[in-house]
């Protein structure tokens, strides 16, 4: 079996290896045994229901929430040659009969369908009269109360387990906690699963939490970052449809091709913002949750929450999307306590139910606890999924101990030589002060000067202090301008 699964691997995937769990979990499927597999954001879930429907005898059913998650990846199987269809609502009526005939002459080889199709009486008869061989239930946390993202339709799948008993069925997540694992394996009636839980560990991903409730601030610091970066693919997550429009709008007029992205834009315009996203053209989408289940682009450089999410499922899903190449990615999330109220009102309005509403106010402090919490930020993380590390030394907080902090001492005018030393010659007066209130401009965090140890040194004066301070140093000559027409800040020799 282990000979015929690798040469399915490199003939139709064209990998000479597996990813942790993926060959074990393939192995557990292909022997018909049911399977529950957590596997982080770029850990190949897929694979590990698409190369055992090549290898097993009969039509394979993906349930998946996504038109765009199927649509990805049926062309990518189409593309080689694997027989592979979809059911959903955008296609015509002589289509769909078109799918359902081809199904019953058991010419398809997996068939994607949505939650809300495949519990239909409809779609039942039809795959009675079909070969299938495994039910693969994707994004299955969907299926708990406890979960980030509950569809009430995902606890109508285990009618399928009632009339397909002797079907295997393998369901996939990305998030899930013991209490969610517990609650899929009850409601898809999972017989003995296989249970097989990977490291949440993302190694190249830096967290980093900031508190910021003044909103214009928060806005210019997350364009300065966008603009030091203006050349790398990122994600921005906001909290509402207009924020995501405004903040896309001020990165367009610093040059940055930025776009909006949220369920009120016509599908068009969103299927027009994806696909550039995708081939680049289109360098950083502003977006409601709405935005990225899917998405399949392993070089995005940076995922900022300019609001804070409200629950940590969402915020560990949403930043997973950042460095899936494997190369370094920044998380960065900026909150307040007038965002955990802005939330607090939303899930009241959310949910009339009583038990949920207390699910999703014990999720959101939760989530604020890991805001304002003075521990490493991965460590808190993935404690929330019963995964212990030491200190990662790759966050906000870890990082922070690694750097001695300048502690203001005596007068304003000593700091700001002791400061101007430090930096000669790089900034001019303007980004002299702010590096020393410590505030993160575009040239700050390119040169990395937001983690030298006198980088806010200053925080908690006013600007106009130290602007007298440094014209009053400027004309005694203790400090100089020099430059034609850049001015930088200099340290007499």
């Amino acid at each position: 079996m282990t000979k015929g699964i690798q040469q399915t691997l490199e003939r139709y995937f064209h990998h000479q290896t597996f990813r942790p769990n993926q060959q074990e979990i393939i192995e557990t499927i292909v022997c018909g045994r049911d399977v529950l597999a957590v596997m982080a954001t770029g850990g190949g879930k897929s694979l590990c229901y698409q190369l055992p429907a090549l290898m097993l005898d009969g039509m394979t059913i993906v349930i998946s929430p996504l038109i765009a998650l199927m649509k990805d990846q049926v062309d990518a199987l189409s593309n080689q040659g694997v027989t592979v269809e979809t059911l959903n609502s955008l296609q015509t009526y002589d289509e769909r009969q078109r799918v359902e005939r081809e199904m019953r002459e058991g010419k398809i080889r997996i068939l994607y369908v949505s939650p809300e199709r495949a519990v239909t009486q409809a779609f039942s008869a039809t795959l009675a009269g079909c070969k299938v061989a495994l039910f693969a239930v994707d994004e299955a946390h969907c299926i708990s109360m406890w979960g980030h993202q509950f569809r009430p339709e995902y606890r109508e799948i285990k009618h399928l387990r009632e009339r397909f008993p002797g079907v295997p069925f393998a369901a996939f997540t990305a998030t899930a906690t013991q209490r969610v694992r517990e609650d899929i394996t009850s409601e898809l009636r999972l017989k003995d699963p296989a249970e097989f839980i990977g490291s949440f560990d993302r190694r190249n991903l830096r967290y980093a939490a900031f508190s910021e409730p003044n909103a214009q601030v928060r806005m210019q610091k997350i364009i300065s970052f966008v603009a030091a970066h203006k050349d790398d693919p990122g994600i921005i997550y906001c909290f509402s449809r207009a924020s995501t429009e405004e903040l896309a709008e001020r990165l367009r007029k610093v040059h940055i091709m930025a776009n909006p992205y949220h369920a009120g834009l016509p599908t068009p315009e969103r299927s027009r913002v994806q696909e550039g996203f995708l081939n680049n053209s289109i360098r950083v989408i502003c977006a409601t949750v709405a935005f990225g289940m899917g998405i399949d682009k392993p070089d995005v450089r940076y995922v900022i929450h300019a609001h804070m999410p409200k629950d940590i499922e969402s915020y560990y899903q949403e930043t997973g999307r950042a460095g899936r190449d494997g190369k370094p990615g920044e998380c960065l999330l900026f909150y307040s306590a007038g965002d955990r109220r802005k939330i607090e009102n939303m899930l009241v309005r959310e949910f009339a139910d009583k038990k949920k509403a207390e699910i999703a106010r014990e999720k959101l402090d939760q989530m604020y606890a890991y805001c304002t919490a003075g521990s490493c930020r991965r460590q808190l993380l993935l404690s929330y999924f019963d995964e212990e590390i030491k200190a990662c030394e790759n966050c906000d907080v870890c990082g922070d101990r690694q750097v001695k902090k300048i502690i203001p001492a005596g007068s304003p005018a000593k700091m700001i030589l002791a400061g101007a030393k430090e930096v000669d010659g790089i900034l001019t007066t303007p980004e002299f002060i702010s590096f020393l209130l410590g505030l993160e401009r575009a040239k700050t965090v390119r040169l990395q000067l937001n983690t030298h140890p006198y980088f806010g040194a200053a925080k908690g004066r006013e600007r106009e202090e130290l602007e007298r301070e440094v014209s009053r140093l400027l004309r005694e000559g203790k400090l100089l301008l020099e430059g034609t027409t850049v001015r930088k800040l200099c340290f007499p020799k």
